[in-house]
């Protein structure tokens, strides 16, 4: 701390004090204050006794507190022989130092700081963990492919799909098109899968037969130009809701994930009504938000 002079001490008052814009009568009101106070004598006194009949203006009082606040803060120095002045902080200082607190809390810990423990939140699932299936029935493959693509969300997908291909040859597609049934569209997903394990250059190999490796399996479920017919129709959502959404685009209320977003949902809800998470669980890369990762997963799959 810095000892300060009764000078200095008027000075620093002063200059703390709430700025006011005041007229050229209350200029001189001040510097009378000031005159006032190097002769040792209480403006406000003075005033009321020379103007006791008119009723004194709110200049007069303000420069009255201001004088008896500078008359006590030199009272109290000279009283006090070398005693120190604090000075008054400024609202900027205070707010850094209430920032520096703040980003003290937030600093990183060091060897000498005790740890602190968090509070433990005991497990307590609604259900019993693990999967939900009952381990005395028998499960075929089949069965267990339709707890997540269950008949109604393929006929949602074939009426979409439908929908599809009548506006596509309504437009002037020149191919003959038939509506396709909740059967012919679980062999149409299993045909994904087989050309998802088997590899072959192009398409139109899987139903090549001149070819010493040739494969037999995908011309027993469908011809080639029906698995075509049918790819280049396939649809999740309705093609009319689909120009409704394109509309709302640059929008809040346009969604991105609307073409997907009904078998999406479907097997969202079937993932949590047949398993329920254990108490340890562990988040693979692929599920972590990350533009370089899933531009490359996509890139494979497409």
């Amino acid at each position: 701390m810095a000892c300060f002079s009764g000078k200095d001490a008027l000075q620093m008052i002063l200059d703390s004090e709430e700025e006011f814009t005041f007229s050229s009568e209350e200029d001189e009101a001040s510097d009378d204050e000031r005159q006032h106070f190097e002769e040792r004598i209480d403006p406000a006194e003075d005033t009321i006794s020379e103007n006791v009949s008119s009723s004194p203006s709110p200049a007069l009082h303000r420069g009255a507190r201001r004088c008896r606040a500078v008359l006590s803060a030199i009272e109290n120095h000279n009283e006090c022989d070398n005693e120190l002045v604090q000075a008054p902080v400024p609202k900027r200082a205070k707010a850094n130092q209430q920032a520096s607190n703040r980003q003290s809390t937030l600093a990183w810990k060091t060897e000498t700081d005790v740890d602190m423990v968090p509070k433990t939140v005991r497990f307590r699932p609604a259900r019993e963990t693990g999967p939900q299936l009952s381990s005395v029935d028998s499960h075929s493959p089949m069965s267990l492919f339709k707890q997540f693509f269950s008949e109604s969300a393929v006929s949602t997908l074939c009426h979409n799909t439908n929908a599809q291909a009548a506006k596509a040859t309504a437009k002037g597609c020149k191919y003959k098109w038939t509506d396709v049934s909740i059967s012919e569209m679980y062999r149409y997903i299993g045909l994904l899968f087989y050309m998802a394990m088997v590899k072959v250059s192009s398409i139109s190999d899987y139903w090549r037969q001149s070819s010493v490796f040739s494969v037999p399996f995908p011309a027993t479920v469908m011809s080639r130009d029906r698995y075509r017919i049918i790819s280049w129709n396939v649809h999740m959502s309705h093609p009319d809701a689909d120009m409704d959404n394109d509309r709302k685009r640059g929008t809040r209320e346009h969604d991105r994930l609307f073409r997907v977003k009904p078998l999406m949902d479907t097997i969202r809800q079937a993932c949590k009504a047949i398993y329920h998470p254990k108490r340890n669980l562990a988040v693979d890369e692929r599920m972590v938000a990350c533009k370089c990762s899933s531009t490359i997963y996509f890139c494979r799959v497409i």
